[in-house]
């Protein structure tokens, strides 16, 4: 610090926080900082949670110079800093530049990097073109070694340092509830997932969201806390439930995260490892409360003592201006067993990325991840990849252990040898494999998404990368709006889509949508069809993801365990469905109950077959490689077992099966109200027209160069009904 009086003085202190300020506040470093915010955030966006917005200075959102914005800002008169603190992630379009030109310290505090568009990736090169001094993380430890990759060398480990605290006195007697406070919805499907088979099995929970006054007295006054991470991360919830004493029961998170080194599982929280797991601790404390007022009152007084976001925060200026940062919080060979390992293959940091960041997404979505990596990859990979806490890896025999991985916490039942013939093996959610092992193996590996590398470790093909390019839009329906994560290439007929025919939209109880997508058809329908049963079914593994996603904010959602594979000899487990090989039945579990809208990941179409789709190499006469398998009921049969032949609506757009799928449905057609259905061909658009014209009046569509669109039929009979409210278009 340049001030003769730095032994009295903090240190003057310029931050960058891009987060709205009702959402989370910015922590306050020093009685001499001046905390600029994005105008588009600084009034917050009306959450309520936290009210600290005073003495924000506004600052553009984006890119921009925050030197010459501070050189410039009639707000900020004294223009010198000790400490330059960037928050930056890849959710928060926030980049100031010229950060260096202050002329002292500067510190990126990252954020996120556990969710959204490459955001490790982003962080990264945000970092080198700023050349940040110092790179702390308060949420995502196990990512630190991305960054030791990548050459820095100041990385800390400050967990929780942003959070905003609320105390709250010792309560003693309490609500015999689980409390689940914060977000559901599209963004955490696994905490949606689990808060509603709480309440499926009947347990007291009260789950909703609050400001963090209300949340501590909610804390503080029932006996077990809830608390599911959005995707490994150590958040906030935490010690927001420790600091008002209550007792917290989270997600276990992985072997790198630090949680285990800062809360001590068993002596200051619970956690649970599954579905099945968090039941089974709820209900046995709900039966010893004793047990569970006992942790939490041990956290409670442990608190102010060690976790206190202001240790945090004195860990940093400590470590900027005097170099001294203690065990655990300064990352190190001795805080991350894949250091050395991480550090020595940074000449395949992309080639790594590439790989983790797709998979960390379908990590979010998914509630088991099963992954094959092949002898012939870079360990490191493999190293990668096991911080995701519920990721199953498969080796082949002969993994060689690079980094006594499997000695830590949580690893060894996670990692699996696999033997014999490609053929015996189940299909994988992603498969990490070089050409060389693909040709050995000499038949195709089964999988819905691959990785394929080449010798110098390059990626010949990463299909799942386009799940990094989902785009979130919106839809309006009245006071009802509905946000929808889409790819950029999504074709969406939106006219026809809007304009239901809103007179019937009181008769309709069961929605089929049949080739889903992404579920924007079924978007619509709920917007007009609030009370309706939607049932989506698809078979892309791309759109299945945003799908699966979209669904739960379409007022609730199932999403049901169908999966449906021809296999050759036996009987095997994919993901926990097991299909025979003969018998090509559509297998039902206890659907993951979230409301009336269902997905069932399978396709429809004339007849049952498991087809398979060649993601590499693309030559078709090759007996090696990579097949993406698609399984697929006969239409009728298929909703008939799932006791869904009384239709409504119907929608079906199946990339040139159509009129199949009509087919199959003949006997129903009659009886159906509205039925949507695209095409890709004039052929197939006359014997669609043909098919439905003796029972449906085709009641408006949009057609595009002759070859593809959308058709929307109106049963004759609802016609006749309604004939004074007509007033469609074609």
């Amino acid at each position: 610090m340049e001030n003769s009086n730095k032994e009295t003085l903090q240190p003057r202190v310029l931050l960058s926080w891009p987060i709205p300020p009702d959402y989370i506040p910015p922590p306050q470093l020093s009685d001499r900082q001046v905390t600029v915010c994005p105008k588009e955030k600084v009034g917050g966006y009306g959450l309520g949670y936290v009210n600290r917005r005073e003495g924000l200075v506004e600052c553009p959102e984006g890119d921009y110079d925050l030197y010459d914005f501070v050189q410039q800002s009639e707000q900020i008169v004294d223009k010198e800093f000790d400490l330059v603190i960037v928050r930056a992630c890849s959710c928060e379009y926030s980049n100031p530049f010229n950060t260096k030109k202050f002329g002292c310290p500067t510190v990126l505090l990252a954020g996120d990097t556990h969710h959204w568009h490459f955001p490790i990736e982003h962080l990264l090169a945000y970092w080198a073109v700023e050349a940040f001094d110092y790179v702390v993380t308060a949420h995502n430890r196990q990512h630190l070694h991305w960054f030791a990759a990548a050459g820095a060398e100041n990385l800390a480990w400050l967990p929780l340092i942003s959070m905003h605290t609320v105390v709250h006195k010792w309560v003693e007697a309490r609500e015999s509830q689980v409390v689940f406070i914060g977000h559901q919805g599209s963004d955490h499907p696994r905490r949606s997932r689990l808060v509603e088979a709480i309440k499926r099995a009947h347990l007291p929970i009260l789950a909703k969201t609050a400001n963090r006054q209300e949340a501590a007295r909610l804390f503080a006054e029932s006996l077990i806390s809830f608390n599911c991470s959005l995707n490994g991360d150590l958040n906030l919830r935490n010690l927001e439930v420790i600091s008002a004493g209550g007792f917290l029961l989270t997600d276990q998170l992985s072997f790198a995260s630090g949680l285990d080194e800062l809360l001590a599982p068993g002596t200051y929280c619970d956690t649970y490892n599954s579905e099945a797991e968090l039941l089974e601790k709820i209900r046995y404390y709900l039966d010893h409360p004793q047990e569970a007022i006992q942790i939490a009152r041990r956290a409670y007084h442990t608190f102010d003592e060690k976790w206190h976001p202001r240790h945090r925060i004195q860990n940093l200026l400590e470590w900027v201006f005097g170099g001294e940062l203690p065990e655990p919080f300064r990352y190190s060979p001795c805080s991350d067993v894949r250091y050395f390992v991480s550090t020595a293959s940074s000449a395949w940091i992309d080639t790594r990325l590439g790989i983790y960041e797709p998979i960390q997404e379908l990590h979010r979505v998914q509630e088991r991840l099963q992954v094959l990596v092949s002898q012939g990859c870079p360990e490191v990979i493999a190293a990668d990849l096991l911080d995701l806490p519920r990721l199953e890896l498969y080796v082949e025999e002969g993994f060689g252990d690079p980094c006594a991985l499997l000695q830590q916490k949580g690893v060894p039942e996670r990692v699996h040898e696999v033997r014999g013939e490609p053929a015996s093996r189940p299909s994988f959610d992603a498969v990490v494999c070089t050409a060389e092992d693909l040709q050995r193996l000499g038949r195709p590996v089964r999988a819905n998404f691959a990785f394929v590398l080449a010798e110098d470790h390059q990626l010949l093909l990463a299909n799942a990368s386009k799940l990094m390019e989902a785009v979130l839009t919106g839809f309006d329906f009245g006071k009802l709006r509905f946000s929808v994560k889409l790819y950029p290439d999504t074709v969406f007929y939106e006219r026809t889509y809007l304009n239901f025919p809103v007179f019937l939209s009181s008769q309709v109880q069961t929605v089929i949508d049949i080739g889903a997508g992404v579920g924007l058809g079924s978007v619509c329908f709920r917007g007009f069809c609030p009370e309706a049963a939607i049932h989506c079914f698809e078979v892309d593994p791309l759109a299945l993801h945003l799908l699966q996603q979209n669904a739960l904010g379409l007022g609730n959602c199932f999403v049901h365990s169908l999966a449906l594979h021809l296999l050759r000899q036996n009987i095997l487990s994919l993901r926990n469905c097991f299909v025979h090989s003969l018998a090509l039945h559509l297998l039902q579990q206890n659907a993951l109950g979230l409301g009336n809208c269902f997905v069932h990941p399978v396709g429809l179409a004339g007849q049952n077959s498991c087809r398979t789709c060649r993601l590499w190499p693309e030559d078709p006469q090759a007996k090696w490689g990579v097949e993406q398998p698609l399984p697929f009921r006969e239409a009728r049969a298929a909703l008939k077992e799932l006791g869904l032949e009384f239709i409504d609506v119907l929608r079906v757009a199946t990339g040139g099966e159509e009129v199949e799928v009509l087919t199959s449905l003949q006997e129903q057609l009659k009886d159906i109200k509205v039925i949507y259905v695209e095409f890709t061909s004039e052929q197939d658009r006359k014997q669609i027209d043909q098919m439905l014209d003796p029972t449906h009046l085709l009641w408006q569509g949009e057609v595009v160069a002759g070859q593809r669109g959308v058709l929307c039929y109106l049963s004759r009979a609802c016609f006749v009904d309604n004939n004074s409210s007509l007033g469609g278009e074609t």
